[in-house]
């Protein structure tokens, strides 16, 4: 029954200790509430505050029925604001309104520990939304509050609980790692879950009219990490990065062709294979480490067929994920870097991409026809159009002039504004190809990016975001990729947006703190590689830069066993040595009977000696031939001539009283 329940759990930790631990559990919940819906990060604000006045009442805590009321609230509550109670945002919602309400019930150190393991799992729920490198430092805290808040519950004084927790965490880290880096593991994270439909994470619409890709390119999220195959390091106007194809527009807005669609087999992509053998091929491979957006990859112009099964093509040449999940992904593709895409084109497929509203934009009809009629084919078509661009002064401009007409928005673009984004250029090159029949379609994803030749990767922002067009070439049977803003700024292409705006609205895109911004990058890009995204393919890795990979299985064990027992040795000795020096086996051992046979406050225990302890031992019958050799070894050592023994007769004393408890 000791063991099971000793009587020290049944104590109730001081106010001090409990406010701490309710501290820690604001802090292990933080993340949370700015991902979680805002009226379940109130309701949790709500109970803690609750929560943490009532340490300051004469209520230690609050009765069942109260409990079950609160708990069938909050139930509803989640529903209610979640719209389910399963899935993965209700679920880490209710996890994190019941842990809090736990803590209404807590008012021994049992229930203060069950409280501090769940915290422990709702830690993890906190990495089910945020993988970001920011959330190290925060794991880093939230562990080492856990570690001292044991500490405190066992009765340690905070200052020597501090230090304890700190060095067990520095002792523990190498053994962290080598189990972490050792532990087999499976081709993805293990805490990817699938992902509820309305999460979002890249920002890219599936919808396009005036101002959706300018007001993306403010934010300045990161979208995705990426490193080339063999340190290749393309050209930045090379680099289009396709993610969705817009086919068709209703009353002045773009939409995206349905995903359920495809149009692989039509696609006449060359084999990697051939192109290896080709030396001009401009073929790359290269590997993405990005957040799931709905299984949405991008791509360089022009990926190729791929054999991972995991992996479809879907109208355009756009890549996807089957199984969209929770958190990072890395991705590996092959690309060949051309503006071209061949594509057997029936006569439905010709149709859609000749598609457009009637009666809108009249102005830019009547300019197709006049340019058309200057033109002998497609693609001459194309340079009278980029021409237009030129030699009619339209600026480059996140802040383009909009007028109040809700439908024939080109029209104004063409002939009155003639300020626009890139979004405003695609749109108006699709509508005058389509008024003259010209299959063309928007092409929305990212172009450029930043390159880090420190850690040879690119990073790839929301800065970069990006619209161009796709214009059919019937005479050579392809799609022929055409950037309209590069007529009118071709540096935004060649540099960056940043170059290719205004001062001031460049300036307002770069980092505040340059340095610093550098250091987060490439620490968010190493955590992605080796901590987030670490799989199979990282592990082998990390064994062939070891020089393992090829060594005998039974070889590589021996190896990780002994690492094992190198970085755990210092934890243990460091355990067994305060073990040691707080090892009081007499004291311990009979208060070990005093609790398994007397009820009653500290206090009162410790005032029974051993000889008080004995008559009550016998006045129940309980006293045996163990029990009274051991109690007056117990006096012999303790009031005797001879004094105390050694510690290890001591300790061998204390296993003895052990045993006899246990046959209590």
């Amino acid at each position: 029954m000791w063991l099971a329940d000793p009587v020290f759990l049944r104590k109730s930790p001081p106010v001090r200790t409990q406010f701490i631990l309710l501290i820690m559990l604001a802090w292990v919940a933080l993340p949370l509430l700015f991902d979680l819906p805002l009226s379940v990060g109130a309701a949790f604000a709500l109970l803690w505050m609750g929560r943490i006045a009532l340490l300051f009442t004469s209520i230690k805590k609050l009765p069942l029925w109260a409990l079950v009321i609160l708990l069938l609230a909050t139930s509803v509550w989640v529903y209610f604001r979640v719209g389910t109670i399963i899935g993965r945002d209700a679920s880490v919602s209710l996890l994190m309104l019941m842990i809090v309400l736990k803590a209404f019930e807590g008012e021994t150190l049992r229930d203060w520990q069950i409280l501090l393991l769940a915290q422990l799992i709702l830690m993890g729920g906190g990495l089910l939304f945020n993988q970001s490198i920011l959330m190290a430092p925060w794991l880093v805290v939230a562990l080492f509050c856990l570690i001292s808040s044991l500490g405190l519950l066992a009765g340690i004084k905070p200052v020597t609980a501090i230090r304890q927790g700190a060095l067990i965490l520095i002792l523990s880290f190498p053994l962290a790692v080598i189990l972490f880096m050792v532990v087999p593991r499976k081709d993805t994270p293990l805490w990817g879950v699938p992902q509820p439909q309305q999460s979002a994470v890249t920002g890219l619409s599936d919808t396009l009219e005036s101002g959706n890709v300018s007001n993306l390119i403010l934010s300045n999220e990161l979208a995705f990490n990426v490193i080339f195959d063999n340190d290749v390091i393309p050209r930045n106007a090379d680099m289009y990065w396709r993610v969705m194809v817009m086919g068709k527009n209703e009353n002045g807005i773009w939409h995206a062709v349905k995903e359920q669609y495809t149009d692989e087999d039509t696609l006449q992509l060359p084999g990697r294979a051939l192109l290896a053998q080709q030396a001009n091929s401009k073929m790359v491979g290269y590997q993405l480490f990005i957040q799931d957006d709905h299984g949405r990859i991008p791509a360089l112009d022009q990926p190729l067929p791929d054999v991972q099964a995991d992996l479809s093509r879907r109208v355009g040449n756009v890549v996807r994920v089957n199984s969209s999940r929770e958190g990072l992904r890395r991705i590996h593709l092959y690309s060949q870097m051309t503006p071209y895409l061949r594509q057997q084109m029936d006569q439905a497929l010709l149709n859609y991409y000749t598609q457009l509203p009637a009666r809108l934009n009249p102005e830019t009809r009547r300019l197709a026809q006049q340019l058309a009629g200057k033109s002998k084919s497609s693609e001459e078509f194309i340079r009278h159009i980029l021409t237009y661009f030129k030699s009619s002064h339209f600026q480059y401009t996140l802040t383009p002039k909009r007028n109040q007409e809700t439908q024939n928005k080109t029209d104004y673009f063409l002939f009155e504004g003639r300020e626009g984004f890139c979004e405003d250029y695609a749109d108006a090159m699709v509508w005058l190809a389509r008024s003259i029949g010209v299959p063309a379609r928007i092409v929305i994803g990212y172009q450029g990016g930043e390159y880090h030749p420190d850690n040879k990767f690119w990073q790839i922002r929301s800065k970069d975001a990006h619209a161009w067009t796709e214009i059919w070439i019937a005479e050579k049977g392809l799609w022929k990729r055409v950037d309209p803003t590069s007529a009118v700024s071709s540096v935004r292409v060649d540099k960056g947006v940043e170059s290719a705006l205004p001062a001031a609205q460049g300036a307002g895109l770069a980092p505040v703190y340059p340095l610093l911004q550098k250091y987060l990058d490439n620490g968010q890009f190493y955590w992605q590689q080796w901590v987030v995204n670490y799989d199979t393919g990282s592990q082998k890795s990390i064994l062939s830069w070891l020089n393992l990979k090829d060594i005998p299985v039974y070889v590589l064990i021996i190896v990780i066993v002994i690492a094992i027992i190198i970085t755990a040795l210092p934890l243990v000795f460091w355990l067994r040595r305060q073990g040691n020096a707080q090892s009081q086996p007499l004291t311990d051992g009979i208060n070990l009977l005093k609790q398994a046979v007397i009820e009653g406050g500290e206090s009162e225990i410790s005032a029974i000696g051993p000889l008080e302890l004995e008559d009550i031992l016998a006045k129940h019958n309980l006293l045996n031939d163990d029990l009274i050799a051991l109690l007056n070894q117990y006096i012999d050592w303790q009031y005797g001539a001879t004094g105390m023994p050694d510690k290890r007769s001591q300790r061998k004393w204390l296993r003895k009283m052990k045993q006899a408890v246990r046959n209590l």
